[in-house]
């Protein structure tokens, strides 16, 4: 039988970070946190999506000249709420230097179910 995991308490931290330049701080920030174990994806944002692929959106592109063409979203599951406000507060203090409003995202959602996927023991 898998590791099945319930109960309060463990969350989904996601983190999606428009300021690539910070991505290695950012991802020392979480292990600080207590984090050992997260997913860095390389993503796009709507809006840049639809003025690049979508013809009635391309008078729009303007709006997002300088912006960077992607973005990191990081996914890692923690125990526990403490360990997310340590992550948000370390992520925070990493981008204070950064200027701007759009350095990105970070929120968590609770987890209900947790599986090690692993080969099972014979």
């Amino acid at each position: 039988m898998p590791d099945r995991e319930r109960g309060p308490g463990r969350e989904l931290v996601v983190c999606v970070l428009n300021a690539p330049d910070y991505l290695n701080d950012v991802l020392t920030a979480f292990v600080e946190a207590g984090v050992s174990s997260a997913t860095v994806l390389e993503s796009q944002g709507m809006a840049r999506i639809l003025t690049t692929d979508v013809p009635i959106f391309a008078g729009f592109r303007h709006l997002f000249a300088g912006s960077q063409p992607y973005n990191h979203t990081i996914f890692a599951v923690v125990e526990d709420a403490e360990v997310t406000e340590r992550i948000i507060a370390l992520v925070r203090d990493v981008l204070a230097e950064e200027e701007g409003p759009g350095k990105g995202v970070i929120f968590s959602v609770p987890v209900g179910m947790f599986v090690r996927l692993a080969d099972e023991p014979a």
